[in-house]
């Protein structure tokens, strides 16, 4: 038999999923955005993650075959439209979410001029690496998450070595206020993003009813906690007002600090690993969902048929995202989609329940954590801002008439193909 996983292991690719490249990038810009008071906005999100974290597990108990994807959840609860609105939004987000993370990887690399090109050079190079057949195994993965770790520990640890507390780089503590603290939880999201696949693992984890809602708990606690550190460490380093939306904050930082020149290639190389492998998770996670749909027939079959077209559609929207501008503002855009995707979590989690529709393992403080982790997300969504939700609306609208036409185009097909008898061949115009 097939060796299960252990509590340890499934926490440890649970901290590979979450750690990627959101805290390389977007660290600064939630600062940028809440000042200080961005360790509020972490503690947040980080429960919001948590709350979402467990309706997963639950949901990953409850439908083992669907390999714990927040699209099937949606599909088998609420039906085929609702299931396609959140396949189609976590399409469009992981997308813009790639965006970010390839004007991450070029921001490192310190070519200003040239940042935009290079990103959309990483992203056709990426696709173009994915169609060649290339994956990233798990132990790669699992190598790349004690780097990346590595990287931020080395980074608190100068900061706190090398510098004095000064009170007046965490003065005022939100200066921008509520409104400022919640958009910055809303953009502090795509640090946390990829956690909902640590749910996946309970059938392949022993005692995985047990194990693997406290994986889930460990793996958000170790992030969050590292999370509020790597913030607080910048701020600790630097005042707050000096940090914008650059796509490089840490080594942005760093520099500012007149750090040695040893410790800003370190977490510098580690970003640039973090941002890549990211990159190509991203595209690959976004072409297989836009495959999933294809072989469920939500959107056209022939989608599912190769790589290369799901691949350039996919590349083609990552690209055009780069337009939206700096990292917060495409980190925003595409945190619609995800939160919105995760929203429906709760709601499955309560229409199973009615259902009388029970798994292994059962989400606790049932109604409450569902009833909290719906108005989290709600607010999350309202404070990602006027663009964001323009475009995140825009999307639905655009997704709901592809859906339309889809099932209409169907509908045709089949009344053409099977007659009265139920015989294939054209129907009887009469």
């Amino acid at each position: 038999m097939k060796r299960k996983l252990s509590l340890l292991e499934a926490t440890a690719i649970g901290l590979g999923n979450i750690i990627g490249a959101g805290i390389f990038v977007m660290a600064g810009s939630t600062i940028n955005l809440a000042g200080p008071a961005a360790l509020i906005s972490f503690i947040i999100t980080g429960l919001l993650a948590m709350s979402i974290g467990l309706n997963s597990a639950e949901l990953a108990s409850k439908y083992p075959d669907t390999e714990g994807g927040v699209y099937s959840f949606a599909k088998l609860t609420m039906g085929d439209t609702v299931g396609f609105l959140v396949g189609w939004m976590r399409m469009i987000s992981y997308s813009v979410s790639g965006a970010a993370t390839a004007l991450g990887f070029a921001s490192y690399l310190q070519i200003p001029r040239l940042t935009y090109v290079i990103a959309g050079a990483l992203i056709m190079v990426l696709s173009g690496i994915y169609l060649a057949g290339l994956k990233l195994a798990s132990k790669i993965e699992s190598i790349l998450v004690v780097i990346n770790i590595g990287g931020l520990v080395l980074f608190i640890t100068f900061s706190l070595a090398s510098s004095k507390f000064n009170i007046s780089h965490f003065t005022p503590l939100a200066p921008h206020g509520l409104n400022g603290i919640l958009t910055a939880s809303s953009l502090a999201f795509f640090a946390y993003s990829g956690f909902n696949t640590i749910a996946t693992l309970t059938p392949d984890v022993e005692n995985g009813d047990k194990n693997i809602p406290k994986a889930i708990v460990l793996s958000l606690l170790i992030t969050s906690v590292l999370y509020v550190l790597v913030v607080f460490s910048m701020l600790y380093l630097l005042p707050w007002q000096v940090y914008g939306t650059q796509g490089n904050p840490l080594t942005f930082a760093l520099q500012e600090a007149k750090a040695p020149l040893f410790v800003v290639l370190a977490v510098s190389t580690t970003a640039i690993i973090a941002t890549l492998t990211v990159t190509l998770s991203t595209i690959i996670a976004t072409v297989r969902t836009l495959k999933q749909m294809a072989m469920d027939n939500l959107i056209p079959s022939r989608l599912a048929a190769n790589e290369a077209l799901p691949t350039l559609i996919v590349a083609s929207i990552m690209i055009s995202s780069l337009s939206l501008g700096n990292v917060e503002g495409i980190g925003l855009v595409s945190n619609f989609g995800t939160v919105f995707s995760y929203l429906t979590t709760a709601m499955a989690v309560i229409i199973s329940r009615r259902r009388g529709y029970m798994g292994s393992f059962k989400a606790p403080f049932y109604p409450a954590l569902q009833v909290l982790s719906i108005l989290l997300s709600i607010v999350v969504l309202t404070a990602l801002g006027e663009e964001s939700l323009v475009l995140g609306v825009l999307s639905i609208l655009i997704g709901l008439i592809i859906h339309v036409i889809h099932v209409e185009i169907n509908l045709v097909e089949k009344g053409k193909t099977l007659n009265p008898h139920g015989k294939i061949g054209k129907l009887n115009s009469e």
